[in-house]
């Protein structure tokens, strides 16, 4: 029984054997993809099958990948389980590429996404840029045509990809960043484009396919200088002050308001809008009637009044400002001045009343001050003083206001009681001399037309000797 069991064995093993070596005579060959990009070329056994007792055999299969679509050979290393009940294994390697980060994605999205509909592992080498598959045969299969459908679709964007500067100024590219930096990511995340903005240069680079530049241009255009742009010619300083509004507050509610972007540039009468089309019809309608309601008046007064319109340092114009909250603008001509009011039609008529004073020399007095009139006559060039310097003195050192009107030849001062009479000595110490010499010329003159003068020679005294 012994003999021919073990006959029977050595029959098993034979015809084990021998079926095993029908395998060995076949070419090895690696299984077809799925969907294959492009086709893989059959590589035939390059070693024969070898016995070793019990232990599994090995093969190793080298793949050329066909370099029409990818430029990088991709090698590939198949490891096949021998044995009964073994899953066949292998692995891919191949070259990621120049921006490996495209199988990366997002948050790492992309390779979980690979990971997950192939059943594959993706494993991504940095520091080599090299990309390894490896799982069952089937899944690294799949796995290795996705990768190389992203490898494609890669060279496929940069081949349409292009760049596109722009020099907006630093404002513009501000206003493309956004608060936060929210308005460029927004723009980056709807197109897909990379957005490089310089503040310090006023530039933006946009680097991307052509029609995703396109539309991330547009969107960052929108955002500094709005959908719509108009300007309006405002005209004078005085319209570009009623715009801005006490502590820029108008323009600011403007803008709030409507969603138009407002600006002037500094020296400039010009307002410029920007935004969508509702915003920038609205702001302009807005505008229009601010002006209107602030329309004002002109008045016209000899340049030799445009001192007592400013005042001591711009102290009576801005007081009639602040009080009134008109705005006003002086602009002298030949001979003449230009006051521009622009106001409110109750407040301008009260800018008027009180400019009016200040050019016939009224001084409102405060608490515990007095006026007093002083007659200048024929001197009052002398207490002006060369370019109004005499005046000034005056007012410095006794701190009174001294307002002087040479067309009547009179001075007033308005301060303190004591201040005022002091102040009243000094001038009349530069009037009297003047005016007395005056006097003295006048009664000269007087003597003389009297026959009086002792000066006066008579015909008598003409056909005298020595004469």
């Amino acid at each position: 029984g012994s003999a021919g069991d073990a006959d029977a064995t050595g029959d098993k093993k034979k015809r084990k054997r021998k079926k095993k070596k029908v395998v060995d005579d076949e070419p090895a060959t690696v299984k077809k993809t799925p969907a294959p990009v492009e086709h893989w070329e059959t590589v035939p056994v390059v070693e024969e099958w070898q016995e070793v007792g019990s232990k599994k055999a090995k093969q190793k299969v080298k793949l050329e990948v066909n370099a029409a679509a990818i430029e990088d050979a991709a090698e590939i290393i198949a490891t096949e389980g021998g044995g009964d009940g073994e899953a066949a294994e292998s692995s891919v390697s191949i070259s990621a590429g120049d921006d490996p980060y495209i199988f990366i994605g997002k948050g790492g999205s992309t390779i979980q996404n690979l990971q997950a509909s192939t059943g594959a592992k993706f494993d991504l080498n940095r520091t080599t840029n090299v990309l390894t598959i490896s799982g069952p045969e089937e899944c690294v299969q799949q796995g290795l045509a996705e990768a190389r459908a992203i490898l494609a679709s890669e060279a496929e964007r940069k081949a349409n990809e292009t760049t596109e500067k722009v020099t907006w100024g630093a404002d513009a590219i501000k206003a493309v960043i956004g608060k936060g930096g929210s308005n460029i990511r927004a723009t980056q995340d709807a197109t897909g484009v990379k957005i490089d903005a310089d503040v310090d240069a006023g530039t933006l680079v946009i680097v991307g396919p052509r029609e995703q530049v396109s539309a991330a241009l547009t969107m960052c255009h929108n955002a500094a200088f709005g959908e719509a742009q108009d300007s309006l010619e405002l005209g004078s300083r005085n319209a570009v002050n009623v715009v801005y509004g006490p502590n820029f507050q108008t323009i600011r509610e403007l803008q709030d308001s409507t969603g138009c972007k407002l600006d002037i540039a500094r020296g400039s009468t010009t307002l410029k809008l920007s935004g969508s089309n509702e915003a920038v019809s609205d702001a302009m309608a807005r505008v229009r009637a601010l002006l209107n309601a602030n329309r004002g008046f002109d008045m016209t007064i000899d340049n030799s009044k445009v001192g007592a319109v400013y005042g001591k340092g711009g102290a009576t114009l801005r007081s009639i400002q602040d009080r009134t909250g008109v705005q006003i603008d002086v602009e002298r001509g030949p001979t003449h001045a230009t006051v521009s009011v622009m106001g409110t039609p109750e407040a301008s008529e009260r800018a008027r009343h009180m400019l009016q004073r200040a050019i016939d020399g009224e001084v409102e007095l405060g608490p515990g001050e007095v006026a007093e009139d002083i007659e200048l006559g024929s001197a009052t060039a002398a207490v002006i003083g060369r370019g109004g310097s005499n005046v000034v003195d005056l007012e410095k050192r006794h701190g009174v206001k001294v307002n002087v009107r040479s067309e009547l030849q009179v001075a007033r001062i308005v301060g303190r009681p004591e201040k005022v009479a002091a102040t009243t000595k000094d001038i009349e110490a530069i009037v009297k001399p003047i005016l007395d010499a005056e006097k003295a010329q006048k009664k000269a003159d007087e003597a003389v037309q009297s026959g009086e003068s002792a000066w006066q020679v008579t015909p008598e005294d003409d056909d005298a000797d020595g004469w």
